[in-house]
């Protein structure tokens, strides 16, 4: 086990740059947020959700990406991610699977009794659909959050990812 200084901690925290799925779509509210507060981001491939972290870390020589230890899944809506649900269940399933570590699924312009109120365009029952989100909440060990302004996308984004790599510096898990 690696035990970093508080000062090491914070200048890796500085430098830690967000990556930005590629595939990901109609993110640039996110963007912008990430170039307004002069956060460091890549575009890059992820094997499986929309945001994590890549570090420089003083001992090694090549950069460690956090994505088997904290990843963001993006969806910037109800009505794509109850598309997911009934249209492409099997592909959304296959990208919680691959997830190791804190997953959380993000759910812009949503309030939780959106789903309960069906305010979404599709024919997804709200109970059938509150039933698919616990029930991979508790198989994925998911962590969910409903987001109805999406200019804080970008800082909720950042902040978990930060905290969560602050939380594991300090317990020298990386």
């Amino acid at each position: 086990m690696f035990r970093y200084s508080d000062k090491e901690i914070k200048e890796i925290l500085k430098e830690a740059t967000v990556v930005v799925d590629t595939r990901e779509q109609k993110c640039g509210h996110i963007i912008e947020y990430f170039k307004t507060k002069k956060i460091p981001y890549v575009c890059e491939k992820l094997d499986f959700g929309d945001y994590t972290l890549k570090v420089h870390l003083p001992h090694l020589e090549r950069p460690v990406y956090l994505q088997d230890k904290c990843v963001i899944e993006r969806k910037a809506n109800l009505n794509e991610l109850s598309g997911n649900f009934t249209q492409s269940r099997e592909r959304i399933e296959s990208e919680f699977l691959k997830g190791r570590g804190k997953m959380y699924l993000l759910i812009e312009n949503a309030k939780y009794e959106d789903i309960l109120l069906h305010n979404y365009n599709t024919k997804y029952l709200p109970q059938s659909f509150m039933g698919t989100l616990k029930a991979f909440e508790a198989r994925y060990d998911l962590k969910i959050m409903y987001l109805e302004n999406i200019n804080y996308s970008g800082d909720f984004i950042y902040r978990t990812l930060q905290h969560h790599l602050r939380e594991r510096l300090r317990r020298g898990e990386l």
